[in-house]
């Protein structure tokens, strides 16, 4: 038994994580970005390939230090990452909204190029408010598959674990280990 406990501990140490998150601090804002490490779920494969709009979410907080505390909330969204197949085009329109604002957009050649779109998404700008600038800051995301309900009550969601980096006042990046 205390074997197989082992090869498990040893195959958690050398999988990697299934979401990478860097953070770079600017003078009034944070550049966050977010890769997804794992493949997608089939169900999102099928559905690109079949030409349907396909979502992934990546909910994001952001948090600064007091004292000794952290701050309930700097600052808290969602950053989504579609892919929908143009029929007219032939290609793939694609787009990265935060918080209902598109912050790029681009086209893509084929399902995988789409596909590499949702997954390693161009950075996003959070604003800092400005008597928080200089705080230790700790930036969460995820990645977040679907939603949904079971038996129309119970909430369901398909998602990563949450992954953390902290930025120390005076450092100017920090990313999580791939």
């Amino acid at each position: 038994m205390s074997s197989v406990l082992a090869l498990l501990l040893a195959i958690g140490v050398v999988l990697p994580e299934p979401l990478a998150l860097s953070a770079v601090r600017e003078p009034a804002t944070l550049e966050v970005a977010v890769e997804l490490q794992t493949e997608l779920p089939a169900e999102l494969v099928e559905a690109l390939d079949a030409g349907a709009e396909v979502r992934l979410a990546y909910p994001i907080r952001v948090k600064a230090k007091r004292r000794t505390l952290w701050d309930r909330k700097l600052w808290s969204g969602e950053l989504i990452t579609i892919a929908v197949f143009d029929p007219v085009t032939g290609r793939y329109r694609c787009e990265v909204v935060l918080d209902g604002l598109i912050t790029s957009s681009g086209e893509a050649e084929s399902a995988v190029e789409a596909r590499r779109w949702l997954t390693h998404p161009p950075p996003v700008r959070i604003e800092l408010p400005e008597e928080r600038r200089e705080a230790d800051v700790r930036v969460r995301a995820r990645a977040v598959f679907a939603r949904g309900t079971t038996w129309l009550i119970f909430p369901t969601q398909r998602d990563t674990p949450w992954i953390e980096v902290v930025l120390a006042h005076g450092t100017a990046a920090a990313g999580s280990e791939p």
